[in-house]
């Protein structure tokens, strides 16, 4: 488990941090560590651009595209 220090927090946002603490019933230690918690469990934003792109340019053929409409008008 490792220790993280932060030095030349604002006094402004220290007594925010420790008000966001206080309603949420934690202790500003554990308030901060499930905010670094969820920010290191939500993805880059390089990451998801990444992914957007892999999406975007794996696109159907035209014939593909022609027969998943045809297939819709059929259910319906």
């Amino acid at each position: 488990m490792a220790t993280l220090y932060v030095r030349d927090l604002s006094d402004d946002a220290l007594a925010e941090l420790k008000i966001r603490a206080a309603r949420n019933r934690q202790s500003l230690q554990a308030y901060a560590r499930t905010l670094l918690e969820q920010e290191a469990a939500t993805p880059a934003t390089e990451d998801v651009i990444a992914r957007i792109r892999e999406r975007v340019t794996a696109r159907l053929s035209t014939s593909e595209v022609l027969a998943d409409i045809e297939s819709g008008r059929e259910r319906t």
